[in-house]
């Protein structure tokens, strides 16, 4: 990435070793009457995800396993309070390594990407290490309830247009964020000259097609409840944004509108619109939006939402600032968890999903999404397909309160036309367990 601006990389890189010095420095120093200490907290988590994924994408449309792996993440989390209830540090890390690997492999033996172990890049290399990533480092300040900022190594709190790239751990920036409360509303402005994916060590591990330069990303945002409804509202930009497949540099401009209605104690409505005006990847503007209905009835649950992507050149929208994958995120608040992002331009999508909660720990859904209309001589399909489920038990008592074990599955499948080359099907077992431990 570019290094034009020294004066404010400087003044981060500072506050990053601030934060990993003055934490321990502090508590040795301060009294347990400080709410430095008081408010600190200390906690882990243990993730292990053991996954199946298979594609028919050969010439024969025979079916084989893409990602088969068992990987491991590692996770502390050091929080303090305030001192003089005004200033605080976050630290956060992870140990993150394959248990073992039996995915593809390319030419020089390295395995796909599963995104949960740390790769050489963006394709390949999964396995690489284990090694310790720090994902947060950052001085977190606030005055009263009016205001409150970070800097450092930190994640967006998601007012506006920027957002995190999650696995089980979020992606790192180097930046800053501040909040002020504004009437009954909160405010935001958040900005950021570098981030790392959460399965990637350096900023230097996007290559080839992900070899995208930018200057800095900046976003505002606005959210505010009034009664029963709420919303919110963002722009953002990146500044000199030049991806791999062009020397053209482009400056992205983001919109952001979120709106959500609780019509009655049960029954929620929302609506989402994401856009951005990119001339390189869109000839313009791009954009996805879409509209929810939740509806919870005892322990049982219905999800319905319907979904719309459009680009002025039939490329597939993705909703953050800057295009490349896991570069930076945005705001989208549909998740189907179906194998398909139902993201092409043209695209009129639908998902429906139906969840019971025994209350006993035992968890179950099961959901079933379809989309057409997008451009079949481009992306090799008319119509998409899937049926995906869960089943998850929450351990309710004992020291582990709160560990997860999930089983997750989905079934895709696409109408290929008649001149595709590739099949496009695939699916996908995935067993999770989730262990979190709060130390103090």
């Amino acid at each position: 990435m570019n290094n034009c601006l020294q004066p404010q990389k400087s003044l981060l890189t500072l506050a990053i070793i601030s934060a990993l010095t003055l934490s321990p420095l502090a508590m040795a120093q301060i009294t347990t009457a400080n709410g430095f200490i008081n408010g600190s907290s200390l906690t882990t988590k243990f993730i292990s995800d053991t996954r199946i994924r298979s594609r028919n994408d050969n010439a024969g449309f025979d079916s084989y396993g893409r990602l088969n792996y068992s990987a491991y993440n590692a996770i502390v989390d050091l929080n303090s309070g305030y001192y003089n209830n005004f200033i605080g540090v976050d630290v956060a890390g992870y140990l993150a390594g394959d248990i073992y690997n039996n995915s593809i492999q390319n030419n020089n033996g390295q395995y796909l990407s599963n995104e949960i172990s740390f790769s050489h890049n963006q394709d390949w290399g999964a396995g690489n290490g284990p090694h310790f990533k720090l994902y947060t480092a950052a001085i977190k300040f606030k005055y009263h309830d009016l205001f409150s900022g970070k800097v450092g190594l930190i994640q967006s709190t998601g007012n506006g247009t920027v957002g995190n790239v999650w696995s089980f751990v979020p992606g790192s920036y180097r930046g800053l964020e501040l909040n002020a409360h504004v009437g009954s509303g909160k405010l935001t402005y958040f900005w950021a000259d570098k981030y790392t994916a959460p399965w990637l060590l350096s900023e230097n591990d996007y290559v080839g097609w992900a070899n995208t330069q930018w200057n800095y990303l900046h976003s505002l945002g606005y959210e505010n409840t009034m009664g029963d409804f709420s919303y919110n509202l963002g722009i953002g930009q990146a500044m000199d944004v030049r991806y791999s497949d062009t020397t053209r540099s482009v400056n992205p401009t983001s919109y952001k509108l979120y709106t959500r209605y609780q019509l009655n104690p049960n029954t929620q409505l929302a609506a989402d619109f994401y856009g951005v005006n990119d001339k390189v990847k869109y000839n313009g503007l791009g954009y996805m939006t879409g509209l929810s209905l939740h509806i919870n009835h005892g322990q049982w649950g219905w999800l319905s939402q319907l979904r719309y992507a459009n680009s002025n050149n039939n490329t597939e929208i993705v909703p953050r600032t800057i295009y490349t994958y896991a570069m930076n995120n945005g705001n989208w608040s549909q998740f189907w968890d179906a194998l398909s992002d139902w993201n092409q331009s043209g695209e009129v999508s639908m998902y429906n999903r139906l969840s019971f909660n025994a209350g006993n720990g035992w968890n179950y859904y099961m959901g079933v999404g379809y989309g057409s209309g997008m451009n079949s001589n481009k992306v090799g399909y008319s119509s998409e397909a899937a049926v995906n489920g869960t089943v998850g038990y929450t351990l309710q008592q004992g020291t582990l309160k709160g560990s997860v074990v999930q089983l997750h599955s989905t079934w895709l499948t696409r109408d290929e036309i008649k001149s595709a080359t590739v099949g496009r099907d695939e699916t996908d077992v995935r067993l999770q367990v989730i262990v979190p431990y709060s130390v103090f």
